[in-house]
């Protein structure tokens, strides 16, 4: 799980979805196909204010060719669910 800013997987590999465990802040999550930084293609945004407990879960998973890299707008805690 995540609480700010960072690489979320540092490789290749097919993301998920997410659940928020920790209530997050009126600030947006958005996560890149990217190994270390807040740039390239955007996989997912996570809404702000999102509720402990929020799931988004994916029918089928999304390939990331770089790796993926969250950047939070503010607080919270998400677990990204990813191979």
């Amino acid at each position: 799980a995540r609480t700010a800013t960072g690489a979320v997987k540092g490789s290749p590999g097919k993301y998920y979805g997410y659940i928020v465990t920790t209530a997050l802040s009126a600030a947006a999550i958005t996560l890149y196909d990217d190994a270390s930084a807040a740039s390239g293609t955007v996989i997912d945004v996570i809404p702000a204010s999102a509720a402990a407990g929020t799931r988004g879960l994916l029918s089928a998973p999304v390939p990331c060719a770089n790796g993926m890299y969250a950047s939070f707008g503010g607080t919270g805690t998400v677990l990204f669910i990813y191979t």
